[in-house]
């Protein structure tokens, strides 16, 4: 799990058996453990995104990706926000990588509605960078996820209207 350390002061207290006459103990510094949440990081990311850090947005964002992936949770927000900010970066693959993980999580977890929404995304980025073979098997993906009935009309609709 991913943490932020905070130093945190521990006085050790004498004990009975401690012989008074030696050197007094002196205070000793441990590092805590305490973790943020996918949420906090988010929020910082959008924070650092907006101030131009995209170094710092894109980690935060990273970070919750990896934060909701080990608790099992669709990363949706998270990788959306890294997939933006590499763009922002003109790490057009990365980003491209960014949502094909998220298509593939939505696929394990069994969410063919956000599959499918991911997908077109990826599809218009993929082809939007001269990367239309790349794109390829993501459209088939979709053409197979318009039958689904895990598939809102709705995304039935965009599905059909961008692949016609």
């Amino acid at each position: 799990m991913y943490t932020i350390a905070l130093a945190v002061l521990i006085a050790v207290a004498p004990t009975p058996e401690h012989d008074h006459r030696s050197a007094p103990i002196p205070h000793v510094t441990r590092a805590v453990a305490v973790d943020e949440s996918a949420e906090r990081l988010i929020e910082k990311a959008r924070e650092a995104q907006a101030r131009g850090d995209l170094d710092g947005a894109y980690r935060d964002f990273a970070r919750a990706v990896r934060r909701q992936r080990a608790d099992g949770v669709l990363a949706v927000d998270a990788s959306y926000g890294a997939a933006h900010v590499l763009v922002m970066q003109s790490r057009f693959r990365e980003a491209a990588d960014a949502l094909e993980q998220l298509a593939a999580d939505a696929n394990l977890l069994g969410d063919a509605n956000t599959e499918a929404q991911v997908l077109l995304d990826l599809v218009s980025l993929k082809v939007s960078h001269h990367r239309r073979a790349a794109a390829r098997p993501d459209v088939l993906r979709l053409q197979a996820l318009i039958t689904d009935v895990r598939v809102t009309t709705d995304t039935q609709r965009l599905i059909k209207a961008r692949l016609s």
